[in-house]
């Protein structure tokens, strides 16, 4: 196995993201353009300019886990639309926080993330008071199925200027929801106010919601409602292609981050969906060794050999993301409690050893190497290689 090693800020390796080295800079009409170091990736437009949809995201995500995976995720299918080798990425900014949220003055509360009603149409929840099916027979209303809405901007490049080229919407929807019930008549209908309203129980309950109902929901309603708004609202947008991808969040006390459910890309106003198959698989698990025996049996293998070479306070999980149940990524984390130098440096080369282990190279590796808690070493194997970069603390 061929190894390269870089010394390298941590900073600029992120856990979803690529590997850093040296990057080509071109500076055209002030738009600085961040060449993609890793090919078949893709590129960004600088200076950046953070969204203020920012304080929404921090406000509503379930999982730590989330904003960088869904990034990454979204990202990898939007290559099947916007080439990497024509398109930058933009950080999103289009759609503004105050048209994800906002509160009118009389407090009703308006914009994309909320209940849809006669004076907010654009709210991509359901209509409070409505009845919607959790999948599993249980009759949910007022629950807040979609959490938040995440852009991604895709730039191009014609006649020496840098222009909107298409757009990525991520759509979350919650796995588990609060709601109310309705009250009851002896017989087992709902019962109603004098205006036809439904009576609704004091108090909520929390319930998970499937895959299937969240799928439907989202490709039915709230992308269709999506994409007009964006087509009658934002004239940058106009009919420029839109992608949007559905991201199911995890519950706020999973270990693995969420999933993309679903996706279309819009051309005009009618969008067409297709459902996706993914899950995130912990390891070492009973779920690790049913979907795929032999990279358990290789990880399980790895474990043993560090606590052989290593007996005291070192320690090995994992997390894969499998797509139609083949492992699309492996994510890695050895920690351990180092006392010197030459403890660190022995344990960082016997992992980039033991990485050779998956010789399956259909999938890319990720090892974050830790002491006490503190990155020491970032490993990564793109996929299709089995090559191994090296990022030193």
């Amino acid at each position: 196995m061929k190894l390269h090693k870089t010394a390298v800020l941590l900073l600029c390796a992120a856990l979803f993201g690529s590997a850093c080295t040296k990057q080509e800079i071109d500076d055209q009409d002030q738009i600085t353009e961040i060449k993609p170091v890793i090919s078949g990736e893709y590129g960004y437009v600088l200076d950046y300019e953070a969204s203020d949809t920012r304080i929404v995201h921090n406000s509503y995500r379930s999982s730590k886990y989330d904003p960088l995976s869904m990034g990454y995720l979204a990202q990898q299918l939007a290559k099947k639309y916007f080439d990497p080798g024509e398109y930058l990425v933009k950080e999103g900014q289009i759609v503004s926080a105050l048209e994800l949220e906002r509160y009118e003055t009389d407090g009703s509360a308006r914009g994309l993330l909320k209940f849809k009603s006669t004076e907010n149409t654009e709210g991509l929840n359901p209509e409070k008071g409505i009845a919607i099916s959790n999948g599993f027979g249980t009759n949910m209303y007022n629950p807040i199925l979609i959490s938040d809405l995440y852009e991604i901007d895709f730039m191009k490049q014609e006649n020496g200027q840098y222009d909107y080229a298409g757009f990525t919407f991520v759509i979350v929807l919650n796995s588990y929801v609060s709601y109310r019930e309705a009250e009851l008549n002896d017989d087992g209908s709902v019962k109603t106010d004098e205006n036809g309203e439904t009576l609704l129980k004091g108090g909520s309950q929390t319930t998970q919601v499937s895959k299937e109902q969240l799928y439907t929901y989202g490709s039915v309603e709230a992308g269709q409602r999506l994409v007009n708004y964006l087509r009658n609202n934002h004239p940058e947008v106009g009919s420029l292609p839109i992608h949007v991808v559905l991201y199911m969040a995890p519950a706020a006390d999973s270990k693995t981050p969420g999933v993309v459910i679903g996706e279309s890309y819009v051309t005009d106003r009618s969008s067409s969906y297709t459902p996706i198959n993914q899950e995130w698989i912990y390891f070492p698990s009973d779920d690790a060794n049913a979907i795929n025996g032999v990279i358990a049996s290789q990880f399980n293998q790895m474990k043993q050999s560090l606590f052989q070479h290593f007996p005291t306070d070192v320690g090995l999980f994992g997390m894969g993301l499998f797509e139609d149940s083949a492992l699309s990524k492996l994510e890695l984390s050895v920690n351990m409690q180092a006392k010197t130098y030459v403890e660190t440096q022995s344990l960082i080369q016997y992992v980039v050893q033991l990485c050779s282990l998956f010789t399956d190279t259909n999938y890319s590796i990720q090892v974050d190497i830790k002491s006490d808690d503190e990155t020491v070493a970032l490993l990564s194997r793109q996929k299709g290689s089995s090559n191994i970069d090296i990022m030193l603390n």
